[in-house]
């Protein structure tokens, strides 16, 4: 027996370059059945960002119902959806590793939507905090099991696009929550309150909530057409195939690697907290900047959600194909390039939109910065499951998102207002701390991805010895 073998293998956990013997990989599924399951996956994504994003176009009658503060509706969007969102993500990244990826898929789009419907149901600030808690409770499913099932289903040269489309569900999600707001809104508008069949009396804010929580409850029947991948390069240890790996491990490998995973979750954390702080309160800014010129938040919604739907959905999809051309090329770190020139694009178009000089520009600015805005979700995530072992990748998966979420969801809603009541005293000048955040998170993401470029091509060849 080789000592030295013997050694490595009854290590904690190997680095990528050094890891235990991969079984030999079963074939990918046929392109059909794969971009098919990419699809059934986006649709989801599609529905959690509807029921996710609804609320920043509700503030105004929210804020006057509940009598809450901006801070307080901050803490409601961003920390009470991120509070268990976060945490739970990582049980059910494990899970995820372990058993069917689908059956965790199902449970967490049932719980979501009827979460989503509750907060049509509130009553009062903590009522709607407690509601977006269980909206996160679901939605933390979703991400995990989809990037396990994306990685297992497409090669490398390929797996750029098939995130970019799996991520274009944050900008059409977002982009119909948009327009079912602004239309929504204008319906309600001349009515206090309805009542309805069951669930009795609402405000008109709170059916928008019911409107776009509801239908997602027969979601889960999609995934009866699906059918899962096989796990590709599955550790194997003294010949056997690893099928459960102590989570402990799983913390000895990120730990291993920690020079890379550590800056490239905060690095990508910091481009969530500029999304969701954006997200949350860019339409609220836009409406009291403008209200002198006549804006209404019906017309932001109506832009903003068509720009979305669009122009940022195709640049998701974009940054995925870009980063598929590069890798080609033989660019190994053609992720973190691709997302260092996406940060750097977001502090040029997003901290000017809110200060255009009219309207019109205005909706230019939109139209402009929408493109590249949510680019970097394509790739970050990309990035991760390419240099993680099979059993270890929705674990994995799940700790990157507990920093993205973290800073995305528990710091950039909250952040903004809270800048802004500490150094501008003045609701109308919220856009200013948007700017702000925008600028000085962007602005050090790109910074630690410039940093994490050649960690990355280490880990990027030695991954493709083991895979």
């Amino acid at each position: 027996m080789d000592p030295s073998h013997s050694a490595e293998e009854a290590a904690p956990y190997p680095p990528p370059a050094r890891a235990l013997r991969v079984e030999e990989a079963a074939p990918y599924p046929p392109p059909a059945r794969a971009w098919y399951l990419v699809g059934a996956l986006m649709f989801f994504y599609v529905f959690s960002f509807i029921d996710r994003q609804v609320i920043a176009f509700l503030i105004g009658p929210m804020k006057r119902d509940m009598a809450l503060t901006d801070t307080q509706v901050g803490l409601i969007q961003g920390f009470g959806f991120a509070v268990l969102y976060t945490f739970l993500g990582l049980p059910i990244g494990r899970l995820a590793d372990r058993i069917s990826r689908k059956k965790i898929v199902t449970v967490g789009v049932l719980v979501w939507s009827f979460m989503a419907t509750m907060c049509g149901l509130a009553r009062t600030g903590t009522d709607l905090f407690l509601a977006r808690v269980g909206v996160g409770v679901g939605e933390a499913a979703l991400s995990p099991a989809a990037y396990s099932l994306l990685t297992d289903s497409f090669p490398r040269e390929k797996l750029g696009r098939a995130f970019g489309v799996y991520n274009m569900g944050i900008a059409i999600g977002s982009g119909i929550a948009s327009l079912t707001a602004g239309f929504v809104i204008v319906a309600v508008s001349h009515v206090s309150h309805y009542t309805l069949p069951v669930l009795g009396e609402v405000r008109g804010w709170q059916l928008v909530f019911i409107i776009t929580g509801l239908p997602g409850v027969i979601l889960p029947l999609l995934l009866l057409t699906v059918r899962e991948p096989a796990r590709r390069g599955l550790l194997r240890a003294g010949g056997q195939t690893k099928a459960v790996v102590p989570f402990s491990e799983v913390l000895a490998f990120v730990n291993a690697n920690k020079s890379f995973y550590a800056l490239h979750c905060v690095a990508f954390g910091l481009l969530a907290m500029v999304g969701y702080g954006v997200g949350a309160w860019l339409p609220e800014a836009l409406v009291r900047a403008y209200r002198p010129d006549g804006l209404t938040i019906s017309q932001v919604a109506k832009v903003l959600g068509l720009a979305t739907m669009f122009l940022n959905a195709a640049g998701i999809f974009s940054a995925g194909r870009v980063s598929d051309h590069l890798a080609a090329k033989g660019m190994r770190d053609a992720p973190i390039v691709v997302a260092t020139g996406v940060a750097l694009c977001i502090v040029l178009t997003s901290s000017v939109t809110p200060f255009m000089p009219s309207l019109s520009t205005l909706w230019i600015a939109l139209a402009i910065s929408a493109f590249p805005f949510s680019a970097y979700t394509s790739v970050g995530s990309m990035a991760i499951n390419q240099v993680t072992p099979n059993q270890l990748r929705a674990q994995v998966s799940a700790i990157y998102l507990f920093v993205i979420n973290v800073l995305g969801l528990g710091v950039g809603p909250a952040l903004i207002p809270f800048i802004n009541d500490k150094l501008f005293h003045d609701p109308a000048k919220i856009r200013y701390s948007l700017a702000a955040v925008v600028v000085g998170g962007c602005l050090l993401a790109a910074l630690l991805l410039w940093l994490v470029r050649p960690i990355y091509r280490e880990k990027h060849a030695a991954a493709a010895e083991w895979q």
